[in-house]
């Protein structure tokens, strides 16, 4: 899994960082960071719920290719 965070979307709302502690944290500016682009697989259900609970969509969780592969 792959994991990215648009600064540029974000509006703060912190939602990520409450869910995944391990994978994003708030920059000085209140913005998100992202501080790790693939966890591991034990983080993928608090990804996606950071993910599904993003107000500006600035998260962004990618299938890497061999799930993709796997899932068919």
């Amino acid at each position: 899994m792959k994991v990215t965070a648009d600064r540029d979307r974000c509006m703060a709302a912190g939602h990520c960082v409450v869910t995944a502690p391990a994978v994003f944290d708030h920059g000085e500016d209140g913005l998100v960071v992202l501080l790790e682009p693939e966890p591991g697989e034990e983080l993928r259900t608090a990804v996606e719920t950071a993910e599904d609970l993003c107000p500006s969509r600035a998260i962004v969780v990618a299938a890497e290719r061999a799930e993709v592969a796997g899932a068919e």
